[in-house]
């Protein structure tokens, strides 16, 4: 009895190793596709699919419409120079600077695309993300600069009118305060970040220490 019972516990210790090693294992394939689909967890919140495609579908549409806008500029701008050819050496600058302005539109709008397809994919708790709102906050900015230069250039071609200079001044605000609204989301978007690599880090430990325990030294 005893030299069966020596004869078997060699066997019973190799299959405890081979138990412990198959835990080990499957702890740290666990661990690491839970650390890399970290913002793609299926059970996460996330807006309905038909409400993504809905505002896809808006923001294509205001996309072509800034393209379309573009193409027809140039053509406006000919035709207000004909009708008021005092003002005909204002035309070149005023379309350079409606051409930038509707650009960086077409930019906020592709950004603000990309970041609502990556709401859906689950990907919007990146530090990338971050750098795309950013992004969106410089494209403002230089439109607020481009408002003011067309001001001065109607300004001085003393073009303006009071409704002319009330409609910019409302412009720049309006561009301000959707600068300082982006800002303040890309805060909220950054503190996320933090407390999600925090929440990896202590996912990251809990799994570390679990694995430990079942590995075959620590048996």
């Amino acid at each position: 009895m005893h030299g069966e019972v020596g004869e078997r516990t060699p066997s019973s210790g190799h299959a405890a190793r081979g138990r412990g090693a198959w835990a080990t294992s499957y702890l740290l394939t666990f661990d690491r596709s839970s650390i890399d689909n970290r913002c793609m967890i299926p059970d996460s919140p996330r807006p309905r699919f038909a409400l993504i495609v809905i505002t896809q579908a808006l923001l294509g549409m205001l996309i072509l419409l800034g393209l379309g806008t573009i193409a027809l500029l140039p053509s406006v701008a000919a035709s207000a120079a004909v009708s008021l050819p005092e003002y005909a050496d204002l035309r070149a600058p005023l379309l350079a600077m409606c051409i930038a302005v509707v650009s960086l539109a077409l930019l906020v709008l592709a950004v603000a695309s990309l970041l609502v397809h990556r709401i859906r994919s689950g990907t919007i708790l990146l530090h990338s993300s971050t750098r795309w709102v950013d992004a969106i906050v410089a494209a403002v900015a230089c439109a607020i600069v481009l408002v003011i230069a067309t001001f001065v250039i109607i300004s001085n071609g003393q073009a303006g009118s009071p409704f002319l200079a009330l409609t910019l001044t409302a412009g720049c605000l309006t561009l301000l305060v959707l600068a300082c609204i982006t800002l303040v989301l890309r805060s909220l978007l950054r503190h996320a970040i933090l407390l999600r690599i925090e929440l990896d880090a202590v996912v990251r430990w809990r799994f570390e220490s679990r694995s430990i325990e079942c590995s075959p030294n620590a048996a």
